[in-house]
């Protein structure tokens, strides 16, 4: 990489914080363009359009790639870009900016950028799910049952309490089904109605679904909730938001490689805070998979 012009490609999202982008964008983009990015900056005009231009970025030969978003635009970026040798920079506007958290990336454009330009990396795991990679977090059960009811119009005005306003109101309408987990290829077969597969300890922003988990320790980290009531969901987010929820008796925690689920019924899947779409569906932790500045 020519230290003197390294030639990247930035993918705002101008839905994910407009407020913020008008007043902080123009400053962060000088100050990766007066450290010798060569920057080609693309708007985005509506969902699905980081992917592709991601891709494109990677058969172009891009070297960096900057993500100006929230956790869907850092997702499709990392879809893009998968398998190339791009370096992923991250300049969060979202709702919850799980990765750039999980990271210790500032919440300011001018010092996120900042980061891009001090060079300093690291190679993360992703996992990969039916094909689809994520970098935060895969779930079955009644968040991604949330996330599947909430509009994107909603999403923009009230950002990351959207998942919220969406769970409280379809929550009388919501029923549980049972979920078989295979593990590691047979090791463990569970049971459960609410599975988060983590990649990050961060869920939702700043709660701690999978607090043990890390980017780069070779492993998913895997929270089962095995109730069957709409109380004890309750109980279960109450919980999780005191960070005592592995202490209750229908938790069940594990770290692993490989994760097969399954389900009677019609159940849905959501990955870095988007739906994906419904069960079976097979997962796998891909080591070492991308490399981000941080």
């Amino acid at each position: 990489m020519n230290v003197n012009s390294i030639k990247t490609k930035v993918i705002v999202n101008p839905d994910s914080n407009p407020r913020v982008l008008k007043r902080h964008l123009r400053s962060a983009l000088r100050i990766l363009r007066n450290n010798g990015f060569k920057l080609s900056v693309n708007f985005t005009k509506g969902p699905g359009e980081v992917y592709p231009l991601s891709l494109q970025a990677a058969s172009e030969e891009f070297d960096v790639v900057v993500a100006v978003g929230g956790d869907g635009t850092t997702n499709e970026s990392i879809n893009g870009i998968i398998g190339s040798r791009i370096t992923l920079g991250l300049l969060p506007i979202g709702g919850s900016n799980v990765l750039a958290r999980e990271l210790g990336i500032p919440m300011n454009l001018e010092e996120a950028a900042r980061v891009i330009v001090r060079g300093m990396k690291r190679r993360i795991d992703l996992g990969c799910i039916n094909g689809r990679y994520f970098s935060m977090m895969a779930s079955c059960g009644y968040d991604a049952y949330a996330i599947s009811r909430t509009s994107l119009k909603v999403k923009k005005f009230i950002r990351r309490y959207a998942y919220v306003w969406a769970g409280i109101k379809d929550f009388l309408g919501y029923k549980p089904t049972e979920i078989t987990l295979t593990l590691d290829h047979g090791k463990v077969v569970e049971k459960g109605t609410f599975v988060v597969i983590g990649n990050t300890h961060f869920y939702g922003g700043s709660h701690q679904m999978t607090p043990f988990a890390e980017v780069d320790d070779g492993f998913l980290d895997l929270c089962i909730y095995q109730g069957k009531t709409q109380i004890g969901l309750v109980r279960f987010a109450i919980s999780m938001f005191w960070k005592q929820h592995l202490k209750m008796k229908k938790v069940k925690y594990y770290r692993v490689r490989h994760v097969e689920m399954s389900s009677y019924k019609k159940t849905l899947v959501q990955v870095d805070g988007d739906h994906l779409g419904e069960l079976p569906m097979t997962t796998t932790i891909v080591p070492k998979a991308i490399e981000i500045f941080c």
